[in-house]
């Protein structure tokens, strides 16, 4: 029988010869990779501690002031064995930053390494419950806007709860999506972290949605008797971690829940605008006792605030926290995400990340805007700005080529990045670095005997670099009025600089050292900026 000339040839592959790996490929294997999340983080790590350590000398007159005038007083008193019950947050930071202290022995930086480890935690469980949750690809360029994200450096180098609250409400989150199937002990170690979220910041009190997601999103899609059992495990957990604080808040101050955050919302609605910061916290906020009073007032402005602020919190965090630029493909996802039938996918991971996210939105809602409170949202906004171009459910979309989404991925990234470089070089080293001066010129040459105990001043800050308990700048009526306040409160050193004089501007005369301020000796005088500190005459 004759051969068949015209088969076609079949060439032997040399086994040799390796298949040749595209640089798609080779990306993906790469953010798969188990160890991927730790290199990212650990690079970040690195990067902040450096910049934060060479650069951030001074805490500045923004959330360092909380830093100075509340964590420092109550991380000390801690290690001396007190806990001092804080009217609006509890008692997790300070008893951290006490901690650190032992081993770095300055409260200042142990609070910026604080910041900057959250941080890293924050990354790193950012990057594993997005890969979770969406895919890794979205989850890489997330994690990427979110360590590049200004508001969220800034956090990281100042040194405050922001970070802290951020890693543990990330950390209860992963937990709790982190199994396919229902895992009691991943759902307790969820509860104890929003435990200790709220234990940080009262407004993790939003974790408590976790107990929504179980029973209507129901991802793990189990039975009735199974949802109820897993939202009272939570439950029940979640109380167990708070209620040693809450015992010692009842014991002295009469209440189990106390804190005083409504004064926040009391500021919200009769406050912004309408009078000065250190009027209404000073003298209108004692008016407020409780929710129901601030509340009660005018129960129409409170329900008219909560649904304006939900347009104006997310127009803020488009400008201040994402960018505009950002912004639109948020708003595109989102959009997306109502048109896309979002119900038919209601049993997943995807919605119950969505929620816990609107959780916290919602909650945000009763409190004056500030970005650094919306940090927890970054990630959020981000997924919900990529993760259509990397989806196939989104019918509008998924007709675009695939490297659309990676070069509008990128493009965000790089714009991020560009901002929070020209951002953050201004504000990195914008504390007062004059107190550095005024420090090192007490230390030479105040003796012993004649330090004081006590100093008056606007801002913390002064305090703490001199080695001295922080009183704060009385309000009075007069000049005779406010020697009187200083003398009843024992001061013995006054610092008045541009800052008190912004705020206090009927002292003004007081920058002047050279007129005449009865019950006031002048100890030294700068020039850049103007800044006098007194010794007060008894």
């Amino acid at each position: 029988m004759a051969k068949n000339t015209s088969a076609k040839k079949i060439k032997k592959k040399n086994p040799l010869q390796k298949d040749k790996i595209t640089v798609k490929e080779s990306f993906t294997r790469l953010i798969e990779s188990s160890y991927f999340g730790l290199l990212l983080a650990g690079t970040y790590f690195v990067i902040l501690l450096i910049l934060s350590f060479q650069f951030h000398k001074v805490g500045d007159y923004g959330v360092e002031t909380d830093f100075f005038w509340s964590y420092v007083p109550a991380a000390k008193s801690f290690l001396n064995g007190n806990l001092q019950i804080d009217p609006f947050r509890g008692p997790i930071y300070a008893i951290i930053l006490g901690l650190v202290n032992l081993i770095i022995s300055d409260y200042f930086y142990s609070g910026i390494l604080i910041g900057i480890v959250s941080a890293a935690i924050v990354i790193f469980l950012t990057f594993e419950l997005l890969k979770r949750i969406f895919s890794p690809t979205v989850s890489f360029f997330v994690s990427l806007i979110l360590a590049v994200n200004p508001i969220f450096v800034q956090y990281t180098y100042s040194a405050g709860t922001d970070m802290v609250f951020n890693a543990l409400a990330t950390a209860a989150l992963f937990f709790f999506f982190m199994d396919k199937q229902l895992s009691y002990k991943n759902l307790v170690i969820a509860a104890i972290l929003g435990g200790l979220t709220y234990l940080t910041r009262y407004n993790g009190l939003f974790l408590l949605g976790f107990i929504v997601i179980i029973l209507f999103v129901n991802y793990w899609d189990i039975p009735w008797i199974k949802r109820i059992r897993s939202s009272a495990l939570y439950l029940v957990t979640f109380l167990l971690t708070i209620t040693p604080w809450g015992i010692y808040c009842l014991n002295e101050k009469g209440s189990f829940f106390y804190n005083q955050n409504y004064k926040n919302l009391a500021y919200e609605l009769y406050g912004k605008g309408i009078i000065a910061w250190d009027q209404f916290w000073f003298k209108e906020s004692s008016s407020f006792t409780s929710l129901f009073d601030v509340i009660g007032r005018d129960p129409f402005k409170f329900i008219s605030t909560i649904i304006g602020n939900i347009s104006e919190h997310l127009i803020l965090d488009m400008e201040r926290l994402m960018g505009w630029y950002a912004g639109v493909f948020i708003m595109l996802g989102l959009i997306l995400l109502l048109v896309s039938n979002p119900f038919k996918n209601w049993k997943s991971k995807e919605t119950g990340y969505y929620l816990s996210n609107l959780f916290f939105f919602a909650l945000l809602l009763l409190v004056f805007y500030s970005e650094r409170f919306s940090l927890f949202l970054i990630p959020f906004f981000a997924a919900v700005s990529i993760h259509p171009f990397f989806s196939e459910r989104f019918k509008l979309i998924k007709k675009f080529p695939d490297a659309i989404g990676y070069i509008i991925a990128i493009i965000l990234v790089l714009i991020t990045f560009a901002n929070s470089v020209s951002f953050n070089s201004s504000r990195i080293n914008s504390g007062p670095k004059e107190l550095l001066v005024l420090q090192d010129w007490y230390n030479k040459n105040i003796a012993e005997s004649e330090k004081g105990n006590k100093i008056a001043a606007r801002k913390p800050h002064v305090a703490y670099y001199l080695g001295m308990d922080f009183v704060l700048l009385p309000m009075a009526n007069s000049y005779e009025e406010f020697i009187e306040k200083l003398h009843q409160n024992n001061v013995d050193y006054f610092y008045f600089s541009p800052i008190e004089a912004s705020l206090r501007r009927e002292l003004q005369v007081l920058l002047n050292p050279n007129s005449n301020h009865p019950g006031l000796e002048v100890v030294v005088y700068f020039n850049n900026p103007p800044s006098v500190l007194y010794r007060v005459i008894y």
